[in-house]
C-alpha cells in the first residue's frame, strides 16, 4: 500500500470518527459583552464545518444571557462572580474560604477529560481554570504544572506580544478567534464538513425572539418608518461620543430624512446620557423618539437592533450584536479604540475616527484630554452615514468627497478618517478589511499594520495573498518612501541576526545532544556551550536595539521574549532546537517586512514614459480643421 492511500483512509478514518462521536469543547469567555458575542461568531464558523462541536459556553453571570439564546450551544456554565469573587474582594470571607468556594464551583469541570478546552478571556486569572483542567487540546492562555503562565497555542502567542503589546495590526479579533480554533480542529479532529458557503452573520443567529417579549413602545412603533439605534455610552468614558453631538446628528437627518425614526438604547448608567440627548432636540423631533435607556434586557436588546436598518454606536457590544444579526452599523470610534481590531464585522459597515493624532490615546498612562472626541463632529458623521445609506443610488461610483462638497461640508473631512468594512474573497486572503474612503497618504504606522498583518497569517494560517495587493501607488508619500529607506539596512540586520540566531541555536543543540549529563562535563565543553549562549545572547540584544530603534521592527524583540518564555523542554538540547525554529520564524517575518518594503519602494518609483513607437501618429493628435465644432 502507497503512502498517499495510507494519508486517504487515515483521514477517512478520523472523518468516520468525526461522525461518530462529539468533540466535547469547553469555552471560556469571562470578558464583557462584546467579547462574547465576538467569540459566538467565531464559534458559529466553527459548528458549521465541524456538526459534532459539543460546546460548553462559561460565562459570567451578567453576559452570559447571548449565549443562553444561542440554540447550538450544548450548555451554557454561569460563573457567578459578584457571589464567588465579591465577598473574598470586599473582605467579608477570608481567601482560603473564598477558594474552597471556587473549588466546588470547578469541580464538575475536572469530572472528565475535555477533547478542547479555548479559554477566549485572555487574563492571567482565566489562565489557571485552564490550567487546572484536563483536556487533550488546549487554546489560549493557561498554566503548565508548575503554574508558571503559558500560551497554548501560536496565535495565543501573537494575542501577548502584538494585540495586548500594543502593536497596531490589522487582524480582526473575531478572524483572529475563528482561525486559530479551526486550525486546532482541523489539525487534531480532521478535516471540515463542507459548509456549503454559509455566511456566519444571520439574522437566524440567536434562537427565536418572540415579537411580544414585553409590553414596550417599541412594539407599538410606526413600522412605515425607517428606524435607526443610537446606542448611547460605552464601556470607558473616554470612548463614548457627547450626548449633544448624537442630538445634533439626528437632528440633522430627521430635517433631511423624513422617512427615518430613531430609537435610544443603553444601559441604566447612560440615563443622565439619555436626558442630555433629549434635552438637546427640539420639541417636535422628541416625537420621532423612542427612548428605551435602562430599560431592555437581552431580548429586547437584540429586538430592536435585529428590526432596525442602522445602529449607530462608539465602542460598545452593540456593533458586535448588529454584526451578528445583519444591521449595518456606524461606528463612531473616539478615544483609545483599535477599530481595526474590534470594529465592526461584515459588508457595508462605517468606522469614523479622528484623523489627528491625539496625545490622550497615544500616551494612555498620562491623563489628557481626548481631542479625538472632538474632531469627529455631527456634520462629518451625517456626511458618512448619508453616503453610506445611499449606496444603492449611487453604487459607490460617486466619490465621498464628492458628496461631501455637495453638502457643503468639504472642510468637515480635514479632521476624520472614514472606512468601509468588507469581507474579502478567500483568494485574497478572506477576513474583513476597512477600506479607507478618503484619499489620504499611506503612513508608516499604517504601513507596518498591513505588514503585521501579512506576517501573521503567514506565521499562523500557512498562506498568504500576495504582498502589497491592498496598497495604491497614489497614497505613497515622500515622507513615507523616506521612513522605509531609513529601514532598509536595519532590516537586512534583523534578517541576518536571525539567521545567525538559528545557526548558534542549532549548534547548542547539536553539542548538548552529545553529552552524557548536563551537570557533569569536560572544561572544554563547558567553555563552547558558554560561548555560544554568550553570543546568542548578543543577538538577543541586538534584536531589542532594532526593534527600540525602528517602531516597524518593534513586533520582532516583543515576538522573541514571548517565543521564549514558552519554551517548553527541561534539557538543553531540547532548548536548543526550540529557539533555533523561534529565530527561524523570527526570520521569516522579517523577510516578509523586506519583501514588503522592496515592493513599496519599487510601486514609488516614477512610471516610465511610453517610448514614441507606442504614441499615437500624429494624424490621430490634429484636431479636425473642418467646419464642425471642436470634438470635447
Amino acid at each position: 500500500m502507497t503512502r498517499s492511500a495510507d494519508a486517504t483512509r487515515s483521514t477517512c478514518r478520523s472523518q468516520e470518527n468525526l461522525s461518530q462521536r462529539p468533540i466535547r469543547c469547553l469555552v471560556i469567555q469571562l470578558a464583557r459583552m462584546g467579547d462574547t458575542l465576538q467569540s459566538l461568531m467565531a464559534l458559529r464558523a466553527a459548528k458549521e464545518l465541524y456538526p459534532a462541536l459539543e460546546i460548553h459556553f462559561v460565562a459570567r453571570e451578567r453576559f452570559a444571557d447571548a449565549a443562553k439564546r444561542v440554540p447550538w450551544i450544548d450548555e451554557v456554565i454561569v460563573l457567578p462572580t459578584d457571589s464567588l469573587l465579591g465577598p473574598i474582594i470586599s473582605g467579608e470571607v477570608s481567601e482560603r474560604s473564598g477558594l474552597k468556594e471556587i473549588a466546588r464551583w470547578v469541580a464538575p469541570l475536572c469530572g472528565f477529560r475535555w477533547d478542547l478546552i479555548v479559554n477566549w478571556t485572555y487574563s492571567e486569572s482565566s489562565s489557571f481554570l485552564t490550567g487546572i483542567l484536563p483536556a487533550r487540546v488546549k487554546l489560549g492562555y493557561s498554566r503548565q504544572r508548575d503554574t508558571t503562565f503559558s500560551c497554548a497555542d501560536g496565535w495565543s502567542h501573537y494575542i501577548q506580544a502584538v494585540v495586548q503589546g500594543g502593536i497596531e495590526q490589522n487582524i480582526h479579533l473575531t478572524d483572529i478567534l475563528t482561525t486559530q480554533l479551526l486550525t486546532a480542529l482541523q489539525i487534531h479532529f480532521g478535516e471540515p464538513a463542507d459548509s456549503g458557503g454559509a455566511a456566519v452573520t444571520s439574522k437566524h443567529f440567536f434562537s427565536a425572539i418572540p415579537d411580544e417579549i414585553t409590553v414596550s413602545e417599541w412594539h407599538l412603533r410606526d413600522r412605515s418608518k425607517k428606524w435607526i439605534a443610537i446606542q448611547l455610552g460605552a464601556a470607558q468614558p473616554e470612548k463614548t461620543w457627547d450626548a449633544k453631538n448624537w442630538a445634533k446628528l439626528t437632528e440633522h437627518i430627521l430635517q433631511r430624512h423624513p422617512e427615518c425614526r430613531f430609537v435610544l438604547l443603553g444601559g441604566k448608567g447612560d440615563q443622565t446620557r439619555a436626558k442630555a440627548f433629549v434635552d438637546s432636540l427640539t420639541r417636535e423631533n422628541r416625537k420621532h423618539l423612542i427612548d428605551v435607556v435602562g430599560e431592555t434586557d437581552f431580548e429586547l436588546w437584540a429586538r430592536i437592533v435585529s428590526d432596525c436598518n442602522w445602529v449607530f454606536s462608539a465602542d460598545t457590544a452593540a456593533i458586535h450584536l448588529a454584526s451578528i444579526l445583519g444591521t449595518r452599523v456606524l461606528n463612531v470610534s473616539v478615544g483609545p479604540v483599535r477599530w481595526t481590531e474590534t470594529g465592526p464585522y461584515g459588508n457595508g459597515h462605517y468606522v469614523l475616527s479622528s484623523a489627528k493624532p491625539c496625545s490622550a490615546c497615544k500616551d494612555r498612562g498620562v491623563p489628557a484630554e481626548h481631542t479625538c472626541r472632538n474632531d469627529v463632529t455631527p456634520e462629518g458623521v451625517y456626511g458618512a452615514w448619508s453616503y453610506g445609506s445611499s449606496e444603492w443610488s449611487h453604487r459607490r461610483q460617486l466619490s465621498i468627497e464628492t458628496h461631501f462638497a455637495r453638502l457643503g461640508w468639504s472642510a468637515e473631512l480635514h479632521s476624520i478618517a472614514i472606512h468601509r468594512s468588507k469581507i474579502r474573497d478567500a483568494s485574497a486572503g478572506g477576513g474583513v478589511v476597512f477600506e479607507n474612503l478618503l484619499h489620504r497618504q499611506l503612513e508608516i504606522a499604517n504601513w507596518t499594520a498591513m505588514v503585521i498583518e501579512h506576517i501573521g497569517r503567514t506565521w499562523y494560517c500557512g498562506w498568504t495573498p500576495g504582498i502589497g495587493q491592498e496598497l495604491s501607488r497614489d497614497t505613497i508619500s515622500p515622507d513615507l518612501i523616506k521612513a522605509l529607506r531609513a529601514l532598509e539596512e536595519s532590516s537586512r540586520v534583523m534578517i541576518q541576526a536571525c539567521e545567525k540566531g538559528a545557526r548558534l541555536a542549532t549548534e547548542l543543540h547539536d553539542k548538548s545532544r552529545e553529552l552524557r549529563s548536563q551537570k557533569v562535563m569536560s572544561l572544554q565543553n563547558r567553555t563552547e556551550l558558554n560561548i555560544l549562549a554568550g553570543e546568542l545572547e548578543r543577538i538577543d540584544k541586538l534584536v531589542n536595539q532594532l526593534g527600540k530603534l525602528h517602531p516597524p521592527l518593534r513586533l520582532f524583540p516583543q515576538m522573541f521574549t514571548v517565543l521564549m518564555h514558552n519554551l517548553r523542554g527541561d534539557r538543553l538540547s531540547e532548548l536548543g532546537l526550540e529557539s533555533a525554529s523561534c529565530y527561524r520564524q523570527l526570520g521569516v517575518g522579517a523577510s516578509q517586512l523586506k519583501d514588503w518594503l522592496q515592493f513599496t519602494l519599487k510601486m514609488a518609483r516614477p512610471v516610465v514614459l511610453r517610448p514614441a513607437s507606442e504614441l499615437p501618429v500624429a494624424a490621430e493628435m490634429v484636431p479636425d480643421t473642418g467646419n464642425d465644432l471642436p470634438r470635447l
